[in-house]
């Protein structure tokens, strides 16, 4: 069985002007695909990407849990 590691995912990418958005990161952590207002707009803005990490950004946790499409 082959197994893929994947590096640890750096914060860094969620900035300040990604607070109170809904942000979707590429499977592995390291980039973002798109930032929307809504999860709808971001959901419509990322139709077409099949692995994706969807996360909400709140303003003193940081992140909310991470949902999976």
């Amino acid at each position: 069985m082959d197994e893929k590691i994947v590096k640890a995912w750096s914060a860094a990418v969620i900035t300040k002007v990604h607070i109170n958005k809904w942000v979707a990161l590429t499977s592995d952590y390291q980039k973002i695909i798109a930032i929307g207002e809504s999860l709808s707009e971001l959901l419509k803005k990322t139709a077409d990407k099949e692995n994706k990490v969807v996360i909400k950004v709140l303003p003193q946790l940081g992140y909310a849990p991470n949902v999976f499409f």
